[in-house]
């Protein structure tokens, strides 16, 4: 059997919203596959399981779980000599990002409304097992709001409709271009690093007890 490649190209990040594949890469053994290997190259099952030192029934179904929800990709297929098939599999982007801010990025609204959408996102987190407690959601949502305007403030300063050059690329390439100028502006802010090293500081927390409670 000719070996069979895949022409598809490894994207440079990839926004999720669907919470059930958010939840996905809640786990610990899903997050090692995806972030510590197939980010990095093609792997199959046998070859994931060795260095994971994990039984391969246990790594083909964590696989099969994630090339089902799409986050990972078949890419080649080869048969050895002795008429073994390998699978070999690969994230379909390098970096996956929580898509609540370019959700809510993406409204002009009122403050009001604004603090609503947030607290529901707030809320959501619960979908994923996250609950945030009661003494702590006003600090949270604090945090998330401040995060949300200023990505909108820095979004504004190029993706506005007078840049009709930046509109009249393709929506990827726009996507693309977006993300990258965000992130460096971002990145020059130094009160927007410090609340979001805060946040994930925060959610690092509820993280850890949903996989102690797993274990």
């Amino acid at each position: 059997m000719n070996p069979k490649v895949s022409t598809k190209r490894i994207k440079e990040f990839e926004i999720v919203t669907n919470p059930k594949i958010i939840k996905l890469l809640l786990d610990k053994t899903r997050k090692d596959i995806v972030f510590k290997y197939l980010v990095n190259q093609p792997m199959t099952v046998k070859q994931l399981s060795v260095a994971m030192k994990k039984k391969p029934g246990t790594v083909l179904h964590h696989v099969q779980k994630l090339n089902n929800a799409g986050i990972i990709d078949l890419v080649e297929t080869r048969e050895t000599p002795r008429g073994i098939v390998e699978r070999y599999y690969r994230s379909v982007a390098r970096e996956f990002r929580l898509g609540i801010s370019e959700r809510m990025s993406a409204y002009d609204e009122e403050p009001e409304a604004s603090k609503d959408r947030v607290r529901a996102a707030l809320l959501g987190f619960s979908t994923l097992g996250i609950h945030i407690t009661e003494s702590e959601f006003e600090h949270a949502r604090s945090m998330l709001q401040k995060l949300i305007d200023r990505e909108s403030e820095v979004s504004r300063v190029y993706d506005s409709p007078g840049n009709h050059a930046f509109q009249s690329l393709p929506p990827s390439t726009r996507q693309d271009v977006s993300y990258r100028m965000s992130q460096f502006l971002l990145s020059q802010d130094a009160t927007y690093r410090r609340t979001l090293s805060e946040w994930h500081d925060l959610i690092a927390r509820y993280l850890r007890r949903i996989e102690s409670e797993v274990v």
